[in-house]
This record gives structure tokens, sequence and C-alpha cells, in this order.
């Protein structure tokens, strides 16, 4: 009933072969998709992590257009988004990310595989945080970054400053050029290196969490002080003594003499005669005489020494000289207009001579001079112009505190001084609250950057549910579901086999009549199943599934908003890990194909053996 037997044994060896296939694909996934030693493997073998620093940053930063505004944040951050990678490379190094990344999965994996009912991903940012502002600090004190970033500064400070018509600058006559000569004088690159250092150094405890609070105090004495310095020298110069003339004293000119213009025979003294003639009075080395004192009034005030700002101009021993040389120039055009007149007739002079009077004058007296007539009349331009414009001109002009503020381009409702003053005597103080309030809206998320700096960013099975949103629940449910079933599939994974192995071995026993031959049987059966698996995984893989696998991941690739080297980084790792799964497999069908081919040859020559000794006896009986 051997054919019998051999007749049962075709179907289970079907049977055997499809199920072989199985176990061995599920002992393929158990190894790779259900092992975290397989994604740390693809990952590394993909060298994602430099990657990442190398490729993926540089080109996020690209794409975001930081640095590419030239007014504002933009500006700062030119200079420094080259090498805004190397400080995220510092802060959070690839060795460090691996760390973190494999943790990650050799905690969520099992998770998900139903091998462990929890994880926890802890991740301490407190040290990272530390070693990012040493990162800054660092990047900033090079010397071909902060020279630049600080002219960067500087330009954007000038800009703003600059930006009114109608400012300050504009009443000093100060160009934008020389607005930023005096920046730089009184913030000094190395002042202000040294204040940003501060800054970061007393922010980081409060970002950690190790301070509720911070507060940055920022002295400005030696600003001031360079301050008050630079605008002795600016004041001083003609280009502002004009613009400060013209805007404040000219005005003020105009309106207190406008009375004493009018002068006999049609005459008058104009505007700009009274102005040229006050200006040489009152010229430029006047000017810088009071320069000195005036600054450091005004200085005295916002260090608070001085009570009132309150600036005054002397002009009591420039009176006189105005006056008599505005009287004199008055007198000298009555006497060109006297000089023009035609010679009286007879009528005209008998009536001029009954009535002298340099008013309503039409002629002159023939072979009588301009001063033999004022002798005649009784009457000195001059004299009666200069009582008028020393009663005109006041012994002093007195600034207050809100006249020079609003001379300044100040609002009416702003003092500029004010504001100045108690920022001086307060102290520049910047905290927390001056912070949040800078980020508005963003105040929040500085809040959750703290809680991760401080206490460390930790993720754990309930964290899941807030991920998936308003319908966690129906999802958890299907979720622990499939852990459960994978868990279960895990636990008796290894005893599988047991069913295709005793499978095996019924089938040698049902093929073969002795024990050599049913091992040959069996062994037989197994090298065409590892064949069989060898071509599965082999040759008909690649002729049919890969071309398939390949487009799908040249569409995926092509998704719209994945940039080119990231998608072709995903195409690598998934072709590798596709690759990896496909090899495992060829490997331990041809693995189980010299194993059987062995066993196969074991069992012949165990059957020759038998035969050998079967002869052997049969001689030795007869």
């Amino acid at each position: 009933m051997l054919w019998l037997r051999r007749t049962i044994a075709i179907p289970l060896a079907i049977i055997f072969v499809i199920l072989s296939l199985l176990v061995l694909v599920a002992f393929r996934v158990n190894a790779t998709i259900g092992n975290p030693d397989f994604y740390t493997e693809q990952l590394q073998q993909a060298d994602v992590y430099h990657f990442i620093y190398d490729d993926v940053l540089p080109a996020a930063l690209e794409e975001s257009g930081i640095g590419e505004d030239t007014g504002g944040a933009g500006a700062i951050l030119s200079p420094l988004k080259t090498h805004l990678v190397d400080v995220v490379r510092q802060t959070l190094p690839p060795e460090w990310l691996q760390a973190k990344v494999e943790h990650g999965i050799n905690e969520v994996v099992p998770y998900v595989w139903g091998e462990t009912d929890t994880f926890r991903i802890d991740i301490q940012l407190k040290d990272r945080a530390e070693a990012g502002a040493e990162a800054i600090k660092n990047l900033l004190h090079r010397e071909e970054i902060f020279p630049v970033l600080y002219e960067q500064l500087i330009q954007l400070a000038t800009s703003e400053v600059t930006s009114s018509e109608d400012g300050m600058l504009s009443v000093l006559a100060i160009s934008e050029e020389e607005m930023g000569i005096m920046l730089r004088q009184v913030l000094p690159e190395d002042w202000l290196l040294e204040k940003i250092d501060r800054a970061v150094d007393e922010a980081m405890p409060y970002l950690t969490k190790e301070q509720a609070h911070f507060t940055l105090e920022i002295d400005i004495a030696r600003p001031l002080d360079e301050l008050e310095e630079v605008l002795v020298d600016f004041l001083s110069r003609k280009e502002t003594y004009d613009s400060l003339f013209t805007g404040m004293l000219a005005p003020a000119l105009q309106q207190n003499l406008g009375e004493v213009t009018e002068l006999p025979l049609g005459m008058e003294l104009t505007d700009d005669e009274i102005i040229a003639t006050a200006k040489d009075m009152l010229s430029l080395e006047w000017y810088r005489t009071l320069v000195n004192d005036l600054v450091a009034q005004i200085f005295a005030y916002l260090r608070g020494t001085q009570d009132e700002l309150e600036l005054t101009i002397p002009l009591a021993d420039r009176k006189s000289e105005i006056a008599d040389t505005l009287g004199q120039l008055a007198d000298e055009k009555v006497e060109s207009a006297f000089d023009s007149l035609p010679v009286c007739t007879g009528a005209h002079l008998l009536e001029l001579l009954s009535n002298p009077s340099l008013e309503n004058i039409l002629c002159r007296p023939a072979d009588i001079s301009y001063q033999e007539f004022k002798e005649l009349v009784g009457i000195d331009v001059g004299s009666l112009v200069q009582p008028l414009i020393e009663l005109g001109l006041p012994d002093e002009w007195i600034l207050t505190e809100a006249d020079i503020s609003q001379l300044l381009g100040g609002e009416e409702e702003e003092n500029i001084f004010s504001q100045a003053r108690e920022l001086i005597q307060e102290g520049l103080i910047f905290t927390e609250e001056d912070l949040k309030k800078a980020m508005g809206t963003d105040a929040e998320a500085l809040e959750d950057i703290r809680q991760w700096i401080g206490d460390g960013l930790i993720l754990a099975e309930q964290d899941l549910r807030g991920l998936m949103g308003d319908s966690a629940g129906g999802q958890m449910e299907t979720f622990e579901e499939v852990r459960s079933g994978l868990g279960t599939a895990k636990k008796w994974i290894n005893f599988i086999w047991i069913v295709p192995f005793l499978l095996m071995i019924a089938i040698g026993a049902l093929g073969g009549r002795q024990w050599s031959s049913k091992l040959i049987w069996a062994a037989a059966l197994l090298a065409v199943m590892s064949v069989i698996a060898f071509i599965s995984f082999g040759p008909v893989f690649s002729a049919a599934a890969q071309p398939v696998i390949d487009q799908t991941l040249m569409e995926v690739s092509q998704v719209e908003g994945i940039t080119p080297s990231i998608a072709e980084k995903g195409v690598t790792l998934a072709q590798n890990a596709i690759d990896s799964f496909v090899s495992g497999l060829r490997n331990q069908s041809l693995g189980i194909l010299i194993a059987s081919v062995l066993l196969i040859g074991a069992g012949v020559v165990w059957y020759n053996w038998d035969k050998i000794r079967r002869k052997d006896a049969d001689l030795s009986n007869q």
C-alpha cells in the first residue's frame, strides 16, 4: 500500500509548502517590522541623522525665506542664516538625536506589537538648551560673524531713526551716514556683544525653569557718557548751527521784530536782512561757547542731578550789537531812498521847508545831503530803530522741556525728555513680563517651551489619545484590539513552525519505507519548498513586484509639498527596507535549501550504508 501512502503525502506536501512559506514570511516579519533593531539599522544605513543636518535643515531654511527680508528681523538673521544649521548641530548633535530616536523606537515598537502595555519616551532638553546657548554665544564671537551682524544692526537702527523727515536728525542736520557714526561711538561693538552674552546668560535659567523670573538690567552709563561727548561734537558743527538757527532762532526773530521792519520813504527791513544781521552777531563762535553748557544741562537732567530742564540762551550782550547794526542798515536804506528822490521845484521846496519830515516826502532839496536834511528835520532813523529792536529782543531765550521736545520732533502730548529721564533713572530693565508682552499671542508657546525644557519632553501611551483627536475612543479600541492580536501572535510565533514540522515528518513517514528514505523524502520536500521560496522572493519578486513598488515609490516622491532631497531619501529608506526584508527571505530560503541538500545527502549515505550492511549480512548468512 506504498502507493496509497505516497498519494496521501502529495496533498500534505502542498499544504506543507504553503504553510512553510507563510511561516517563513511570519518569522521574517517578526525579525524586521516587529523588531526595533530593524528600524534603527535602516535609519543608520540611510545615514538619516547626518542627512537631517546636511540636507533637510539647509533646504528648510532656504524655503522658509529667513533672512531674505531686508528690514527688521530678516536683516538681523541674514548674516546668521548660513550658520544656523551649525548652531542646531551643536545644540542637538546627530549622536544625541540618534540616541533619542532609537530610545523612542525601542519603547514604541514593543508597545505597538503588544509585548508591553506601556511606553515612556523621556527626552531631557535642559542640557541641550544650555548647549544651544553656548553655541549661539560662540557663533556671535566668531570674527566673521558679529562684525557683519553689528553693521546690520547699526544700519537697521539708523534707518529707523532717520525715517522721520521732521524729526530730531532733520532739526540737527545729521545725515544717515553721520547717524551711523554716532551709533558706533555710543554703542561700540564690544559693549553690545557683552550685553548680548549677558542677556543669553540671564535668560537661560528662566527658560530651563531653574528660575521663575528673569531680570536683565543694562547699565547705560557708558553709552550715556559717550552720547554726551558725541552730541557736543555734532552740535558744534556749522551744519547743525545753520539748521538750529533757521529752525529755532530765525522764526523767533521774525516774530519779535516784525513791527520794526517798516521805514520812512517806503523802505523796510526785510526778514532776510534781520536774520542775516542777527546771524552775524549770534555767530558760530558765539554758539559754540554755549553748546557744552547746554548739553551738560540736558544730561544732568537726564541723569537726575538736575530737577528741571530749562535752557537759557543769553542775548543781553548781543542785543545792542544787533540793534546798532540794524539801525545803521535802516539809516543806509533810507539814505539811499532819499538820494534817489527828484530835486524839489520851488513850490515843492517851500512846502517841504514849511513842514520838514521824512514821511510822505516826494522830493529832496537841491544841494542838501541826507545828513544835513536829518539835522534839518531833527530825525535820526537809526536812533529810532535801535530802541525798538532792543525792546523786541529779550535779554535771554528760555527753552522749556516741552519746547525742546517739540523742537526735536516730539508730539505735543509726548515728552521725549521725560521718557528718556524715566528710562535712565529706572535703568534699562527687561523682564519676563516684557518678553511675554513682546511675544503677544505667542506667550503661551513660550510657557510650553519652558515646560519642555525644564521638565523634559515626555510621551507615554496616554498621549496617544490626545494625538488621535475627538474620535480617540473608537480609534483606541481598534488600536488595542490590533495590539492584542499582535501580542498573541508574538507569543505563539516561536511555536507555529511545529505544524509544518509535523507535516514534514508525516510526509517523510508516508513516502519512505526505511528511516533513511523517510529522511530523504522529508528533506526533499524541504528542498522543494526552499526552491519555491527562493524563486518567489528572487526572480519572481524582481519581475512582478519590484516594478510596482518602484512606480509607487516614484509617485509618492512626487507628491506636492515634499522637497526633492527628502523624497529621494524617503525612497532610498523604503527601498532599503524592502530589499532587506526580501533579501532576508531569500537568504533564509537558501539556507534551508543547503540544509535540506545536506539532509538528502545524509539520507542517501544512510540508505547506501544500510544497503551495504544488509548485503554483508546476507553474505555472512550464506
